[in-house]
């Protein structure tokens, strides 16, 4: 197989994944229903992925990825002022989530998922733990050096601490954007949320 083939295979493997994925849940998408949706054979799916959860988990890692290529500046882009790049990066995330609706769902289908229980259930949601942990990582460096009064923390509570509780917001964001928020009511609360969690020091 040609490496150029196989890279264009992959990825429209992932694509249709996260498409049915993002449509039925993990539960009701099965391998049988994505070979059908990629007109691939069965033995070019599996060359590729071992099952349904490696293949889940690589729709995961392209959108964790997504997200750090959203939240990491490039030069030039903290010069109008780091609160002002992430307020705008966020919003531009909010933008996408509004607009792909199947992205909105892949991570609905991650909520739901890792409450659900059972061994399956469990395996999910380690391993989106691991990918979360991973987005963390890269980004505490970023942030720590955009904010340098974030080092000591925010009162008691640590730099580490701080970010959960803004990705705890994103999260609950996610949950009701269509619901109870429409995209200017989740820009905003996401304005507040980094001026109240991150730009304590008054940064404008």
């Amino acid at each position: 197989m040609d490496m150029s083939d196989a890279i264009g295979t992959k990825e429209k493997i992932v694509m249709v994944a996260r498409s049915q994925f993002a449509r039925n849940g993990y539960h009701g998408t099965s391998m049988d229903s994505i070979v059908k949706g990629t007109g691939l054979s069965k033995g070019a799916i599996y060359w590729h992925f071992k099952g349904k959860k490696e293949l889940f988990t690589a729709v995961l890692e392209e959108e964790v990825e997504k997200v750090i290529s959203y939240l990491i500046p490039g030069p030039g882009d903290l010069d109008g002022g780091a609160v002002l790049f992430f307020i705008r990066r966020g919003e531009l995330y909010l933008d996408r989530l509004w607009e792909d609706n199947e992205l909105k769902l892949i991570w609905l289908t991650l909520f739901v998922e890792s409450q659900r229980g059972g061994e399956e259930s469990g395996d999910l949601s380690s391993v989106a733990g691991d990918l979360l942990s991973r987005l963390h990582e890269t980004l505490l460096p970023v942030v720590m050096e955009a904010f340098p009064g974030l080092r000591s923390g925010y009162g008691d509570l640590p730099i580490e601490k701080i970010m959960l509780l803004v990705d705890i917001f994103f999260d609950g964001m996610v949950m009701n954007l269509g619901l109870r928020l429409d995209i200017y009511q989740a820009k905003e609360c996401w304005r507040f949320v980094v001026n109240q969690f991150i730009n304590f020091e008054g940064e404008r």
